[in-house]
């Protein structure tokens, strides 16, 4: 009786009925793209920040000077290992650079030996483009394992050269001459330096070649080379959650937080666990870009909570609204059945339950138009391919019944705790 009672009752007034469910599937609506947005915003800002440089650096350990290249190969063993996103070792080298006749006279400058598109694991590709996105190159990059070089624009200037040309360098009497294929851009100290194969860089040095220059492995690029030899340095960039500046001692956690820590993707932790991987090298944190991924996600996250929270209490105004209306149409109904002996609290459970069943429907329909247009924002603004979150679509079907719910409670139970002689004199008036 009760359920056919509802039924007829979601029936009738149908038009502020349909404001109402609407008012919460709007508010819905933007709470659950905003969330979206919230999820995905650590992902886009951490590889935006990670643009300006890696936010890992991997060095030496204490007493040794370099570390071995192909020990890079364990970062894709560690827990976090999907969290890195690049890494490139360098190994950089003062040489004379020596154009044209390849004359006496030419310009001492750095030679960094790096990867450019380097296989470290199976299909996973790394090298320096992706670690630091904002160096552009006129022309191209050089090929792992090429006698290749790309040199920055004020060094080829000095040089009077352009890419297509050739340049020899010379260190410790030794001659080496690559073919610039790129010119390097980044209005920095790059611009002085040049940027070539490790594997070439180690033989400018007169570093032992790592196995037979002729086989296989060589001949598809260079991957045996490239992955064996010193390096004085290596960049990581990770995608981690903000942590705050004043990092604990793992030593000090109790259980309960190491576990925390160690299971959370915070820099430190990450950098933690490469210690582990590597023993003859250790990783720091590059403290400049962890802290504006922290402060930048700490003033961004309040924003948007913010702007959520205002969705959902302007469809509480609508809702009230329309409910307000709806029960000053009904009022009289109302009157009746607590006149007749009707308990008032039962009367307002009645209205309440209609009210939960429209937060229902406006909760599921926001939150499924939610989960779309948070998609589309996360393109648009971000950049980014936001993914599904469907834990998100209950969640908003909750906040429509909560929101339906409480709209309604000034409509409803106020008027029903006054005299019901009153109510049925004002609704006949």
């Amino acid at each position: 009786m009760y359920l056919r009672l509802l039924a007829e009752s979601l029936r009738r007034g149908s038009r502020r009925k349909l404001l109402a469910a609407t008012a919460v599937a709007l508010g819905v609506l933007g709470a659950t793209a905003i969330a979206e947005l919230l999820l995905a915003a650590g992902d886009r800002l951490a590889r935006e920040l990670g643009s300006y440089g890696a936010n890992l650096a991997v060095v030496p350990a204490a007493g040794r000077e370099t570390f071995a290249a192909a020990d890079l190969v364990q970062l894709r063993r560690i827990f976090w290992r999907n969290n890195i996103v690049a890494v490139a070792p360098l190994f950089p080298l003062r040489v004379r650079f020596l154009a044209g006749d390849g004359g006496a006279g030419g310009p001492v400058a750095p030679l960094v030996g790096t990867w450019f598109d380097q296989p470290v694991d199976g299909e996973w590709r790394s090298g320096l483009p992706k670690t630091r996105p904002t160096l552009r190159v006129a022309g191209r990059w050089p090929a792992d394992g090429a006698a290749e070089v790309a040199v920055g624009r004020r060094l080829l200037a000095r040089l009077g050269i352009a890419p297509g040309a050739s340049v020899e360098v010379e260190v410790g009497g030794r001659r080496s001459r690559l073919a610039v294929v790129g010119a390097v851009e980044s209005g920095g100290d790059e611009e002085e330096m040049a940027f070539a194969p490790l594997a070439a860089v180690h033989a400018a040095a007169g570093l032992p070649a790592a196995g037979d220059r002729d086989s296989e492995g060589d001949s598809e690029g260079g991957s045996a080379g490239a992955l064996a030899g010193p390096v004085a340095r290596a960049e990581v960039f990770a995608l981690t959650n903000p942590e705050a500046g004043n990092v604990r001692d793992p030593k000090a956690m109790t259980p309960e937080e190491y576990d925390r820590w160690y299971c959370t993707a915070y820099p430190s932790a990450i950098a933690y666990q490469i210690d582990e991987a590597l023993p003859d090298a250790r990783a720091e944190v590059v403290r400049g870009i962890t802290a504006a991924t922290a402060d930048l996600a700490g003033r961004l996250r309040p924003v948007l909570a913010a702007l959520a929270l205002a969705a959902l209490l302007g469809a509480a105004v609508g809702v009230t609204a329309a409910m307000t209306a709806t029960f000053v149409e009904r009022r009289l109904e109302a009157g009746l059945a607590v006149a007749l002996g009707a308990e008032s609290w039962k009367v307002s459970l009645f209205f309440l339950s209609e009210a939960a069943l429209l937060g229902l429907a406006g909760g599921l329909a926001g939150g499924a138009a939610g989960l779309a247009a948070g998609r589309l924002l996360g393109a648009a603004v971000f950049g980014v391919a936001v993914p599904w979150a469907p834990v998100l679509l209950p969640l908003g079907a909750g906040a429509g019944v909560a929101l339906a719910v409480a709209g309604s409670l000034p409509a409803v139970a106020r008027p029903l705790f006054r005299d019901p002689a009153a109510i049925l004199k004002r609704a006949t008036a």
